[in-house]
């Protein structure tokens, strides 16, 4: 996973750092050989500045969206940004001033590169002036075309109350229904 520059948990709030905590040479995807030209799927999602204007937010996609494609990034699926609330507040340095922003244009693109032009990736969500937060994991064609349909995982097998035992048709004596009653409070206590 590679974060933002801005992104290091410290005492549950989140401060502006200029380091990455990610070194992109020793990421570990799962492979072991050095991933010059191994590729992988990856899913970046960003915030974009809620100051932007709505003419100024398509050409920030396709700013980030052809330098992909001068990466060689093979697209599996993307959203537009749409604006949202955020959780709590983020800071950026903007001017020379710390701006902070309680909104921001979320998306997210989908694609496969190889793992060494995963730096050029990062250095261009890094010097992007309209990118206020960025995160990028690995991540699988079945999950990104899930997430394209709107699928959500469930368990399997069945997760529902034990079932009672089939009744016998026929006769019941009076303390058979007294007993069958007194299950069945009992089973509506335990429900409650």
């Amino acid at each position: 996973m590679v974060r933002s520059s801005d992104m290091t948990q410290h005492n549950d709030t989140l401060e502006d750092t200029t380091e990455l905590d990610v070194d992109l040479a020793n990421v570990d995807d799962g492979d072991t050989e050095d991933g010059a030209g191994i590729s992988a799927v990856y899913e970046i999602g960003y915030h974009l500045l809620p100051t932007l204007p709505e003419e100024s937010l398509t050409e920030a996609v396709s700013n980030i969206t052809n330098a992909l494609k001068e990466a060689h990034a093979d697209f599996i699926g993307e959203r537009f940004p749409s604006k949202i609330g955020l959780a709590y507040p983020i800071s950026k340095k903007i001017g020379g001033r710390k701006e902070h922003f309680d909104s921001a244009y979320f998306g997210w693109i989908a694609f496969e590169i190889p793992r060494a032009s995963l730096e050029s990736i990062q250095a261009l969500f890094e010097a992007h002036t309209s990118v206020l937060r960025y995160l990028i994991v690995r991540t699988d064609r079945d999950a990104v075309a899930a997430a394209m349909t709107g699928a959500v995982a469930t368990p399997g097998g069945d997760i529902g109350k034990p079932k009672r035992e089939e009744e016998q048709g026929g006769e019941m004596s009076e303390k058979d229904l007294d007993v069958a009653l007194k299950n069945i409070e009992d089973d509506i206590k335990t429900e409650e």
